[in-house]
């Protein structure tokens, strides 16, 4: 399964961000391979349609499931819409601890 977290950098060891559409860097991470690269968000600083174009970005890139500590109604109805799954973080960290803690619980 390939999962988006989101980050304040572009590696695994980088700080979780709590923030879906403003996060500054989004690691997909397949679980099957254990394998990690990382996108660089360019809509961080545009004001229009940012949770559109984020989730499009996602789907494009076969993302299944998304990890990340907020986000808005919108967004979250977009990736609803676009079958991808959504699972919250409350802890701190590193994207590499989001992403342990989730897989204690498997994805849906």
């Amino acid at each position: 399964m390939k999962v988006c977290i989101t980050a304040r950098g572009p590696y695994l060891k980088s700080a979780f961000e709590r923030h879906f559409a403003r996060a500054p860097y989004f690691i997909l991470y397949d679980t099957r391979t254990g394998k990690s690269e990382a996108i660089r968000n360019g809509f961080v600083l545009s004001d229009a349609r940012i949770g559109q174009n984020t989730v499009r970005l996602l789907k494009m890139n076969e993302i299944e499931a998304v990890i990340t500590g907020e986000i808005g109604d919108n967004a979250k109805d977009l990736l609803k819409g676009a079958g991808i799954s959504l699972h919250m973080y409350e802890g701190t960290g590193t994207a590499k601890n989001a992403i342990d803690a989730i897989l204690l619980n498997p994805l849906e």
